[in-house]
């Protein structure tokens, strides 16, 4: 008998969207399946929506009644029951085969800890049905990826040389150019991509949580990736497995229409230097200076494209998120109780 398979999905505000994703879960190919939703009430009939999916799916609902996106994460992985866990976006809505394909890459590679795969931005067109958005109607991705291969200090960790997605001896997150042609299309080693297609092994997690200090949770599926590599076990990207990522204003994977949230997920990407310290060798304060320099230099220079008012306040969140990292840092050596969280709030509305 196939594995049973856990999709969690984190719910917040979301019911529009919502329907989207659990109509294509109705239609996955591989039906061994559980859906785990963690659901936060905010008025908008979340559960109006979920009750019509009860006689389609395996549907249990979590309610989450404080706290933050990672604090969802972490009750639907204690809430899943398969030995593959899957975990999606309420604003995802996977092709018919995703599940398919998380569950193969596992059966093809027995030490397999994690799998990610790609996010392909759509939209809702006035009759209701999703589009895929061109790639080239969007240019982020394309200048991280010559961004995050133009600066060689951004060395990998031992280990991560071929990586896609890899930890730098910054600390920090880097992303290169894909490494595959695209004519082949083959699955390559990398940190896990985003919580909006990935998968987990149930053993690789036994112990782990997501790291809840993060509010929006941004990095938190490659802090988890490094534990499970840690582990000693392999992790895919495979761009093959895809869903669609409906785009719209309250996305958290975009931040650059709001200048508090833009700030807030750049303070807590540059904190994983100070999160992965302790647990890792090779990090290194220079290379973390010069990328925090650059940084800076480059979020100034994109106040063209995004505009002045996010470009500072993108400037103002990673020098918040620097000295909220020093004072985590001070308060650990005299083992004082400087709380992360608490000080990331400042960002929260």
């Amino acid at each position: 008998m196939k594995p049973l398979i856990s999709v969690i999905i984190p719910t917040f505000n979301r019911a529009p969207f919502l329907s989207y994703a659990l109509d294509a879960l109705k239609k996955q190919t591989y039906r061994n399946f559980e859906v785990v939703v963690i659901v936060k009430p905010g008025g908008d009939e979340t559960e109006k929506v979920l009750e019509k999916y009860r006689h389609d799916l395996r549907l249990r609902v979590v309610l989450q009644h404080e706290e933050f996106v990672s604090k969802a994460y972490n009750m639907g992985l204690r809430e899943a029951r398969g030995e593959i866990i899957a975990i999606m976006d309420d604003d995802s809505v996977p092709f018919e085969d995703w599940l398919e394909k998380h569950s193969k890459l596992y059966e093809k590679y027995e030490k397999l800890g994690g799998v990610s795969g790609a996010a392909l931005n759509a939209d809702i067109t006035e009759d209701g049905k999703l589009r895929q958005i061109p790639e080239t109607d969007y240019t982020h991705m394309r200048w991280r990826d010559y961004y995050y291969s133009s600066w060689s200090y951004n060395r990998p960790l031992n280990g991560m040389s071929d990586w896609w997605i890899f930890f730098g001896k910054d600390g920090l997150v880097h992303q290169r150019p894909y490494p595959g042609k695209k004519s082949e299309r083959t699955a390559v080693p990398s940190l896990l991509l985003m919580g909006a297609n990935m998968s987990v092994k149930r053993k690789a997690i036994d112990g782990l949580e997501i790291e809840e200090d993060l509010i929006l949770g941004f990095s938190y599926e490659q802090l988890l990736a490094y534990q499970i590599w840690r582990r000693g076990y392999e992790l895919l990207h495979d761009p093959e497995i895809r869903v669609l990522h409906i785009v719209h204003d309250e996305s958290l994977g975009r931040f650059f229409k709001s200048p508090s949230r833009s700030a807030h997920r750049d303070a807590e990407y540059i904190l994983s230097f100070f999160l992965l310290r302790d647990a890792e060798p090779e990090l290194s304060w220079p290379p973390y200076a010069l990328e925090l320099i650059s940084l800076i230099i480059s979020r100034a220079l994109s106040a063209k494209t995004y505009g002045l008012t996010i470009s500072m306040s993108r400037i103002y969140g990673l020098m918040y998120g620097f000295v909220v990292g020093c004072a985590f840092t001070i308060s650990k050596i005299f083992k004082g109780k400087f709380s992360i969280r608490l000080a990331l709030h400042k960002f929260v509305k």
